[in-house]
């Protein structure tokens, strides 16, 4: 591959906002999930014996029918009761879940699109058998592997508790319960917070590389945003050109012509009554110098040779009338001019 199609390029930010219309951003799902398991730990440790206390309740009110003798009733009533006392694991999680979305790419809705790739066979199997595809099955076996360890180190710990189980009242199971989750929670909590860790470093470093670009498509991208410089170039020339014919044709309206004798020439205009001071109307160097000398003789316009102020008048903008200083030396061309007329 040539080396202007390597994308060795760092994105710009017209592709990174482009990729985010598209819903392609460094998110990594291990970050989200650390954020649910913080909310169902946070809702454990404050409120997990009054949870598992409440529970143990509708247990024994189920069993012995104080929910009514028919069974689809006391089922419905028991299930009410159940989801009312683990809303507050499924808002907390839900809450620091879209938190941690926010924090990792910010707040944007992405369009709702239907795409028929995604329901081709093929692609999904390339997807699933791609470098990414891998690296997603690796990072899964990884997390359920430790996962497994982590919640055998934590049965191994306590299990010399267990048979003493069997002596305990409900409330002392579930109280014993709770501490037994709150162990996991914590060491499952701290293993993801590595795992969360590594997994966005490593989706950042792939999302920056998959939207990194080639030196041709940097160039292609400017063009859309800046225009092709060939035509700004041609747009520039145009206007250039339909400026020079706007002064020329204001050079016949000129009092005097100033030259340097061949190089420069600067068409001065003055009415007595009507201006404050002579006014730059056209200038011009070589061949546009030599233009403005041919008007002038075709209209009867002086051309007087003054190497000085023709350098002078040079430097100063079309449109704007000559400075204070340099009113005496011109004054002295129009008087002169002015006598030759009146000879004349």
């Amino acid at each position: 591959m040539p080396e202007q199609d390597e994308r060795s390029e760092q994105a710009t930010p017209r592709r990174r906002q482009r990729a985010r219309e598209k819903g392609q951003t460094a998110k990594s799902r291990e970050v989200t999930a650390l954020a649910g398991m913080a909310g169902v730990l946070l809702v454990v440790h404050f409120g997990g014996n009054y949870v598992f206390n409440n529970m143990t309740d509708i247990t024994a009110k189920f069993l012995k029918l104080q929910y009514g003798l028919d069974p689809f009733t006391a089922t419905r009533v028991a299930m009410v009761n159940v989801i009312t006392l683990l809303m507050p694991f499924f808002i907390a999680v839900m809450t620091l879940a879209v938190a941690s979305d926010v924090a990792q790419v910010g707040f944007f809705v992405k369009p709702l699109e239907f795409s028929f790739s995604k329901l081709n066979p093929v692609s999904g199997l390339q997807r699933l058998f791609s470098f990414n595809g891998l690296i997603d099955f690796l990072k899964s076996l990884l997390k359920f592997l430790v996962g497994g360890i982590v919640f055998y180190q934590v049965i191994k710990h306590h299990i010399h508790e267990l048979p003493n189980i069997s002596g305990m009242e409900l409330r002392q199971i579930a109280s014993m319960s709770v501490g037994f989750l709150k162990e996991a929670l914590l060491y499952g909590f701290l293993y993801l917070f590595i795992v969360a860790a590594i997994s966005y470093v490593f989706e950042k470093w792939r999302f920056e590389k998959s939207i990194r670009m080639s030196k041709e498509e940097i160039k292609e991208e400017f063009k859309e945003t800046e225009g092709d410089p060939k035509i700004k170039s041609r747009i520039r020339s145009i206007q250039r050109e339909q400026a020079r014919k706007r002064m020329m044709a204001e050079v016949p309206k000129a009092t005097v012509i100033i030259t340097n004798p061949t190089h420069l020439a600067v068409a001065l205009r003055y009415k007595e009554r009507e201006m404050a001071a002579p006014k730059i109307i056209a200038k011009g160097s070589g061949y546009i110098a030599e233009r403005l000398r041919e008007i002038a003789r075709e209209h009867g316009i002086p051309i007087v040779e003054d190497k000085p102020l023709a350098r002078t008048l040079f430097k100063l903008e079309i449109n704007t009338f000559i400075p204070p200083e340099l009113y005496k030396t011109v004054a002295k061309i129009l008087a002169y001019i002015f006598r030759l007329k009146g000879a004349a």
